[in-house]
């Protein structure tokens, strides 16, 4: 298609973005996300089920959780009456995969967890309205699919590992000794033996937590995890049952499931838009959290930047008591002898950048995603500022990806959908796929402000996890 001179980028970008309002392309995006758990090898990877076996279990019981409610929602069943039936639905399930016929076969376990599970998940999606169903809700399903054939056969292993990884940090540095590093790692065979990297400030908390007992910090931990990423999604303004199905968007199940800080620096990064205080405090975790606030630059919210960096000059101070003035000649150190173990066992960044396409060229990326999101303002810049933090990632897991939701929630509710779904499959190449969509997205967004596009139909809206507020961070919280 030749673009008439004078037609800018960002016009002819957005052009592109329009697309997808096409009925068709809804299909053909729903059935490239379908397409991925089944082409990913016939291996064991579940109850003697491989992913593709996983998948079609997940269609099926996400059609009949979606076709129940949809069913109810015509004949105008109550509320209560609609989640009664759709839990009896898939217990009925899940103790119909215990029987003879699917016991024989090793799958008897498998078999009912994964149909009562995405039973749930379809109905979820369907939702209680009554009314037509958008086209765009073929894609919410199989980015469900895409999530849930993910998220049970993997979510089961190491659980809990990096809160335990912070917990035994926390009794090393009670016992008297540096939770540092005090060489460069010479193995990755065990992953709960990764270092612990963070501030000497965050030291006390894991200490607390270490003198407790182990399942009750575990599930105080998890407990807040889950909390925490709620409320981000629904500070963003994410509304209705999309807060539930957006817990299974492996970006944060995968944080909540290993225990990892990056559900609540998530929750200190969206926060952020209305304390900037917050987006300073998220750098007492993780170097790259650090980077949004700059937007407190951007934005001239000087008090903001004073009360953040008092607040971490006082947890500082109070700290050294604590852990000691060696405790910070340690973490420095440590943080040395982990990027040296980075670059001798690259696996170790998981999808970051430099692993994909070397040190020269991330260092690049970063500097130009700090210079695009230094060119934005309001929600729009703050977004960016995000999407930056990620591309200057210098180890990068799928639990890091949560702050892209903030520029995504802009698309439409099919390129929204495919975006959600891209993220677990080919590694580097769907996750670094879904950024980039982001990052485009939020090239074109018009002016300041993030909001949804303006034509979205009721049955188009109702499919976004968005549609009630029209608007990411809405001004009523």
């Amino acid at each position: 298609m030749k673009i008439a001179s004078g037609t800018s980028l960002a016009a002819a970008m957005d052009g592109l973005l329009q697309i997808p309002r096409w009925r068709i392309t809804s299909v053909v995006l729903a059935a490239i996300l379908l397409a991925m758990p089944l082409t990913a090898g016939d291996r064991h990877v579940y109850a003697a089920l491989s992913f593709p076996q996983i998948a079609i279990l997940t269609c099926m019981g996400l059609a009949a959780g979606w076709i129940a409610l949809d069913r109810m929602a015509a004949f105008h069943v109550s509320m209560a009456g609609m989640v009664l039936i759709v839990l009896a639905l898939a217990v009925g399930c899940w103790f119909a995969g215990r029987l003879d016929p699917f016991r024989g076969f090793g799958y008897s376990r498998g078999v009912g967890t994964i149909l009562a599970v995405s039973i749930v998940f379809g109905g979820l999606v369907r939702g209680a309205t009554d009314g037509r169903r958008s086209a765009a809700s073929l894609v919410a399903l199989a980015s469900a699919m895409s999530w849930l054939a993910y998220d049970i056969p993997r979510l089961r292993f190491q659980p809990l590992r990096d809160i335990h990884l912070y917990l035994g940090a926390g009794s090393t540095a009670v016992d008297g000794a540096s939770p540092y590093l005090a060489a460069p790692i010479t193995s990755i065979a065990v992953l709960d033996r990764l270092p612990f990297v963070y501030p000497p400030i965050t030291i006390p908390l894991f200490e607390v937590l270490a003198s407790i007992p182990r399942p009750l910090a575990d599930a105080i931990w998890t407990a807040g995890s889950i909390v925490a990423v709620l409320a981000a999604f629904w500070l963003l303004g994410v509304r209705g049952r999309w807060l539930l199905v957006l817990l299974a968007w492996p970006a944060p199940a995968v944080g909540i499931a290993v225990g990892n800080v990056a559900s609540f620096t998530f929750l200190l990064y969206v926060a952020g838009f209305r304390v900037g205080a917050f987006l300073i405090l998220s750098g007492s975790f993780k170097l790259q959290s650090t980077i949004p606030a700059l937007w407190l630059v951007r934005e001239r919210r000087w008090r903001e930047i004073a009360a953040g960096v008092g607040i971490i000059a006082v947890l500082a101070v109070a700290a050294v008591p604590l852990v000691g003035l060696q405790a910070w000649v340690d973490w420095f150190n440590g943080l040395r002898y982990f990027q040296e173990s980075v670059s001798a066992f690259p696996s170790i960044g998981g999808l970051n950048l430099a692993r994909w396409m070397g040190s020269p060229v991330a260092l690049a990326a970063t500097v130009v995603a700090i210079g695009f999101a230094l060119l934005g303002r309001g929600r729009n810049g703050l977004a960016r500022f995000g999407f930056a933090s990620i591309v200057a990632s210098p180890t990068l897991s799928l639990h890091g990806l949560s702050p892209l939701l903030a520029g995504a929630l802009i698309l439409g509710p099919e390129l929204l959908w495919f975006f959600l779904g891209l993220g677990p499959w080919y590694g580097h190449q769907s996750a670094w796929l879904s950024i980039a969509l982001v990052g485009s997205a939020l090239l074109i967004a018009r002016g300041d402000d993030l909001r949804l596009p303006i034509d979205l139909s009721p049955s188009r809206a109702d499919v976004h996890p968005a549609g009630r507020t029209g608007q990411v961070w809405p001004d009523r919280p």
